[in-house]
């Protein structure tokens, strides 16, 4: 019987789970930011899943040394989960946006300047395991957030409202070790009327930008970078804004959006399709939002995997989606993927709100972590597997 055991031992491999790991830190805030994402990977192993942090962000203006530090403690603890990562962001911002980790030089198209934040997203690069790398987010510049003239009828003037980045941005990205993008696209740019044709000139720009990342050696994700609402319209035409899941956007839109899209974008370096960034304003709020997302969500999967593309999936959750507050409104994993091939997307910020916008002082954050604190040093969860991965 003993030497049964011993030959089954040899030829069944056996799969150990990983072991919880201990990320430790110096002040409340940094462990804030690291319970939080202990949430998020404790959630994912509970459901057998897989996930990815598509932004984090932080300023290097006002507070910039303590604001890395968080950066620092988050990105080892992110290490220890396994966790794929594109910071926030890199591309043609203004000189004075505080968080550009990569820039051009003032007034300039190729990004080729290191922002302060860069040396904590090199330090925690792709491994083995993970990938990590930047958003481009200039492709989604000047909407309707932004420019209430926007619309679908006035998509704003390509290299100067936006654009897709130069082929020596690309070049220098890789330089410094980034391995991933998350490309922001446009709904309205792409497919002016919900259900109808892509617009050939604006997919022609994102397949030249793809290019010039595959030229790159870069592996993409392709974030279809809006929230759930359309704006129809624009310039001299009546602005309209329709919310998915409302009767002129209903939720086989966006499964609509993807099932032409997908195969325009078949460069191999794209390796994801991030469905809708943040799911924030659709046609109800609270639980029944939560419901809209998933059943879109899950249409879009399913639309997706019809016409055979086989490529990782990325799913937001609806808000909140930070990992602190991952699982309220999705306490269990809602997609049905037959390849399993889903990741389930949550974004970073270290403020108090999660909103990115850090309008109060550190010492001000400090006072406000809510009671009771969380503790110093924080057990993680790591993931079994991966679907963004350098060698799919």
């Amino acid at each position: 019987m003993v030497l049964l055991l011993l030959v089954t031992a040899l030829v069944v491999p056996v799969s150990w789970p990983r072991a919880l790991q201990t990320v430790c830190t110096t002040d409340i805030v940094q462990a804030r930011a690291v319970a939080g994402l202990a949430n998020f990977s404790a959630w994912l192993r509970r459901n057998n899943a897989t996930g990815f942090i598509g932004e984090i962000g932080w300023p290097a203006d006002r507070d910039a040394a303590q604001w890395s530090a968080v950066a620092e403690a988050w990105y080892t603890a992110a290490d220890a989960v396994g966790l794929p990562v594109t910071a926030w962001a890199a591309g043609t911002w203004p000189a004075n946006y505080p968080m550009a980790v990569y820039r051009p030089v003032a007034h300039g198209m190729d990004v080729d300047v290191v922002g302060p934040q860069a040396h904590v997203v090199e330090r925690h690069g792709t491994s083995a395991g993970y990938l990590r790398g930047v958003n481009l987010a200039a492709g989604s510049f000047a909407t309707s957030e932004v420019n209430g003239g926007f619309g679908s009828a006035n998509p704003g003037r390509y290299g100067d409202d936006y654009t897709y980045e130069t082929p020596s941005s690309y070049e220098f990205l890789a330089s410094r070790g980034i391995r991933l993008v998350r490309l922001a696209v446009n709904w309205e740019r792409l497919q002016p009327v919900p259900f109808g044709p892509l617009s050939s000139e604006e997919v022609a720009r994102v397949r030249l930008a793809l290019d010039h990342a595959s030229a790159a050696g870069l592996l993409v994700v392709l974030d279809l970078h809006g929230y759930g609402d359309f704006a129809l319209g624009g310039g001299r035409h009546q602005q309209t804004l329709l919310r998915l899941g409302a009767p002129g956007l209903p939720t086989t839109a966006l499964a609509d959006f993807w099932r032409r899209m997908a195969p325009a974008a078949d460069n191999p370096a794209v390796i994801g399709l991030g469905l809708l960034n943040e799911p924030t304003r659709l046609a109800a709020d609270g639980r029944a939002g939560a419901l809209i997302w998933e059943r879109a969500a899950q249409q879009t999967v399913d639309a997706l995997r019809a016409i055979g593309d086989r490529r990782a999936l990325l799913v937001s959750g609806y808000m909140p989606m930070g990992p602190p507050s991952w699982g309220l409104m999705h306490p269990r994993a809602w997609i049905h993927d037959p390849l399993h091939r889903v990741a389930y997307e949550s974004h970073a910020y270290f403020d108090h709100d999660g909103s990115g916008h850090y309008w109060s002082s550190y010492t001000d954050e400090l006072r406000d972590v809510t009671w009771p604190h969380p503790t110093l040093c924080q057990r993680l969860t790591p993931l079994t597997r991966q679907v963004l991965q350098s060698s799919e």
